[in-house]
């Protein structure tokens, strides 16, 4: 009988120590699978963090792009604004152009304007009372 009880604590003893080797081994695993999850959760928030970064890199891109087409846009509409008043300047200035001096301070008279200075002031002045 004593035989029979040593043998089962033998048998008890080295179950234990087994179970504690496993438990150990399996620990280990877990551990080893803790650190993969980790170090793949650790990848996947770089690589969010990167897209990100590029998204946003390609959104201030873009907007320093819209600006500058904004910026062209209004240029060239003030070119087509400066063109269509030197259109119009010449337009108001053609009549006058191939009369003489005399000829302009006889119109100047007319409207009862000063007749003195250059014939482009003439005509500029004349220019200016058409205009008004």
């Amino acid at each position: 009988m004593q035989k029979s009880v040593d043998l089962n604590r033998e048998l008890a003893t080295k179950w234990a120590e087994l179970v504690t080797s496993m438990s150990g081994t399996v620990r280990e695993q877990a551990d080893k699978v803790t650190e993969i999850v980790r170090d793949q959760t650790n990848a996947v928030s770089d690589r969010a963090v990167k897209q990100a970064e590029k998204a946003e890199d390609i959104a201030n891109e873009q907007a320093n792009l819209a600006a500058e087409a904004k910026k062209e846009q209004e240029k060239a509409v003030k070119a087509a604004e400066r063109a269509a008043v030197k259109q119009a300047k010449e337009q108001a200035r053609e009549p006058y152009e191939n009369l003489t001096k005399a000829e302009l301070a006889d119109i100047l008279a007319e409207r009862e304007l000063p007749k003195s200075g250059t014939v482009e002031e003439l005509i500029e002045r004349l220019v200016s009372a058409d205009s008004e």
